[in-house]
């Protein structure tokens, strides 16, 4: 959902005509998708390795949609201050997030000038010092972001010490962090709002479309073997590779509902086989 407005700013200031988005919500409510997507592929990671598989595929889905909730959470928050510098028509010249952060309490006492002086808690600049370097170290990937995301790692006890790798850093992208961070943003953003009189983005009541939490069907290993059954109705058997073969056996072990792999003795001296018949 986005947010048009025209006319004034609420502080009585001519406002530019131009500028009549608020795109904080749309960020906001993709990364809602996101970190749901990771809490998704999460539980498929942990019911595959329950039976005995590896998850890595899982795993690495989820870690996908993390980073995707962590570039979004950042950019909702972004252009949540940056509407209300626009609503107050306070021109803030740096293009540095924090700096940006830091004008809003003047933006806010523009905006409602008889509330009560607001000021981001040290919590919030606590989240939103992880936050930029999170994000930074995933978006600029540069020496200097990585070190600055690694140092405050290492401040927290995350990770043990300097030496630690950046794939040791991106283990700790999982669904809890994305449904942390998407937590504390909104939490943040609400409580600014009620200070500066404008919107906050939200998630509840948020319309999702139901394919939004799907995979698309060639991607989803059940939508695809159910795919090849329907094959197979017509050509009645399937040879198979050995690495098909393997993950066969493996989806069959798992318990999974899958086509029926059978070995089919040689004739005449020649090899056997594996096949997959219909189910």
């Amino acid at each position: 959902m986005n947010t048009t407005y025209t006319g004034l700013s609420a502080a009585g200031q001519e406002s530019d005509p131009r500028h009549d988005v608020d795109l904080a919500q749309v960020m906001f409510r993709r990364a809602d998708v996101e970190s749901r997507r990771a809490a998704m592929f999460a539980a498929q990671a942990d019911l595959e390795r329950a039976a005995g598989l590896s998850g890595l595929e899982r795993r690495s889905r989820e870690r996908d949609a993390v980073i995707a909730t962590v570039v979004l959470v950042q950019a909702s928050v972004e252009a949540f201050i940056n509407w209300a510098h626009i609503r107050a028509g306070n021109t803030v010249s740096s293009m540095k997030f924090m700096e940006r952060a830091n004008k809003l309490p003047q933006s806010a006492s523009m905006l409602r000038p008889h509330a009560e002086p607001f000021a981001w808690t040290e919590d919030e600049k606590t989240f939103f010092t992880e936050l930029t370097r999170w994000r930074n170290f995933l978006g600029h990937a540069s020496p200097t972001s990585r070190n600055w995301l690694r140092d405050l790692l290492v401040e927290r006890g995350d990770v043990p010490d300097e030496e630690t790798t950046d794939s040791q850093i991106m283990e700790l992208l999982t669904a809890a962090l994305a449904a942390r961070f998407v937590d504390a943003a909104r939490t943040l953003m609400t409580r600014a709002a009620t200070a500066t009189g404008t919107s906050a983005p939200f998630s509840f009541g948020a319309w999702h479309a139901p394919d939004e939490l799907e995979e698309p069907l060639l991607e989803d290993p059940a939508s695809l073997r159910a795919l090849l059954r329907a094959v197979l109705r017509r050509t009645k058997t399937l040879s198979l590779r050995a690495d098909e073969l393997s993950r066969e056996l493996d989806q069959q072990r798992a318990g999974r509902t899958g086509l029926r792999l059978r070995w089919r003795p040689g004739r005449r001296r020649r090899p056997g086989h594996w096949v997959i018949k219909r189910g």
